[in-house]
């Protein structure tokens, strides 16, 4: 038997589940990701082992990369998977920093939204540092056709995503409440080319919020970063682009913190919100 026949023997008689788990943890290790020359090396799999894994590991959506010489890295499935896991608290330690500078510089509640599987959950508030008493809070129902959340979130998904949540019928909130799919979908993509979404008076009366998109990797929109207010109180001081701008910045630095948590979300071509 030559030794190349008896190396993939003895890599296969180790548990699938185990040499996955191998795979994961070299490519974890290199924030550039690994080659498939690399990943047999650090691995010890003899290299048609480690081209089946990683294939196998490609269809799953546990890596990312092209099938050949292409560095993989890992992939939106597991990205997902470790970002939905992180608790509230591990949030609020890691984004509040951030929230409570854009809170204090507007005079109005910061928030960080997460998507988990289809549901937007709110993850953190941050009031500030001298609140007035007309603060406007988030709250924990997000219609996707009327709060700046839902809409930046859902226009950073794919088109079956989209198609899909687009199926059922759109309520009417408030007289600016887009309820036509189409607008909808049109509203959808101004928010992608534009990198934020608005809701203005949409909702709740009044109200007037701006929301960012927080994309982490290969993933994409997991997290939104946004702020709310009485539309009156907001802009009487401050006009609509700073605030988008700070937000963007908030955004940026909320992805590396959130992508420095555990896993190396990088993909082969970064996803970025233009500034």
């Amino acid at each position: 038997m030559s030794d190349s026949n008896s190396d993939i023997e003895k890599s296969d008689r180790i548990p699938r589940l185990e040499r996955v788990a191998m795979i994961l943890e070299a490519i974890n290790r290199s924030d550039q990701g690994l080659t498939l020359v690399e990943i047999s090396s650090q691995t010890e799999m003899p290299m048609p082992s480690a081209h089946r894994l990683v294939n196998n590991m490609l269809d799953a959506g546990f890596l990312v990369g092209q099938r050949g010489r292409s560095r993989y890295r890992i992939g939106p499935r597991l990205i997902r998977i470790f970002q939905s896991s992180l608790s509230l608290e591990t949030l609020q330690a890691l984004a509040e920093p951030t929230l409570q500078r854009i809170a204090d510089r507007f005079g109005q509640v910061a928030y960080l939204v997460r998507l988990v599987q289809d549901s937007i959950q709110l993850a953190v508030t941050v009031l500030p540092s001298s609140p007035s008493r007309n603060l406007i809070y988030p709250g924990n129902v997000f219609p996707l056709n009327a709060t700046a959340s839902a809409k930046a979130l859902l226009a950073f998904q794919s088109e079956a995503v989209i198609d899909q949540q687009l199926q059922g019928p759109l309520e009417k909130y408030r007289p600016n409440t887009i309820v036509d799919p189409e607008k909808l979908r049109a509203k959808l993509a101004d928010v992608r080319e534009q990198g934020y979404a608005i809701s203005d008076d949409e909702f709740d009366p009044g109200v007037y919020s701006i929301c960012c998109p927080v994309l982490i990797g290969s993933a994409g929109a997991l997290y939104g970063v946004g702020i709310v207010a009485l539309k009156e109180r907001l802009l009487m001081s401050f006009d609509t682009e700073a605030v988008v701008q700070s937000l963007k910045e908030a955004a940026g630095e909320l992805r590396t913190t959130l992508q420095s948590t555990g896993l190396h979300a990088v993909s082969d071509v970064e996803s970025e919100v233009d500034a």
